[in-house]
């Protein structure tokens, strides 16, 4: 009786076979969620932009005023448009911080500044460095304010909308309703 382990040629290319298919399907499956991860990682960077905008006052509380294009980025600022008295009035934004939030990101120094401190400029930790788009219309889409990034003709842009009140609209084309001045935010957000 011989004793030697024998392999039988139909074991060995079965095992060919699997170990070749097993190695290609596991360097394969990575590469079909990655647009998934891409696209969930841009839609919850626009929704926190969007809310952080609407939400928040900003920093220092009267930032519009202290804040402007030649001091941007010497001092620190959170961009909020948010109305404040005494208490944070919830999509309900101040004309002024506005005005001075669409001013800042027209400017190519305080847009970077801007997008460090909404939390899109992740180049110290990450390559990524997120590109961003606000703009203000009314009900109908036309354009009242609009500043950040030019927008790529094509890619993975992904857009979060949120309906607001002006506190002030005289001269701006948003729409009234039930005497208050209702505009829509769309953040759009890119790599």
């Amino acid at each position: 009786m011989d004793r030697e382990g024998k392999l039988s040629l139909d074991l060995l290319i079965g095992l060919s076979i699997f170990l070749f298919t097993f190695i290609f399907v596991a360097n394969f499956l990575p590469g079909v969620f990655a647009d998934v991860r891409h696209e969930i990682s841009l839609g919850s960077n626009s929704y926190r932009v969007a809310s952080l905008l609407v939400e928040d006052p900003g920093y220092p509380l009267d930032w519009e005023y202290r804040i402007n294009t030649s001091n941007c980025n010497s001092k620190e600022f959170r961009p909020g448009l948010a109305r404040f008295d005494t208490t944070t009035r919830y999509n309900n934004l101040n004309r002024t911080k506005v005005e001075k939030f669409f001013e800042l990101i027209a400017n190519n120094t305080c847009r970077e500044e801007t997008r460090k401190y909404l939390g899109l400029d992740l180049s110290n930790v990450s390559w990524e460095k997120y590109k961003f788009n606000v703009s203000l219309q009314n009900l109908s889409d036309a354009i009242v304010f609009q500043g950040g990034d030019k927008i790529p003709e094509s890619g993975q842009i992904v857009m979060f909308e949120r309906l607001v009140y002006l506190d002030n609209c005289t001269g701006l084309s948003c729409d009234l309703i039930a005497d208050r001045c209702v505009c829509k935010l769309e953040v759009k957000v890119w790599i």
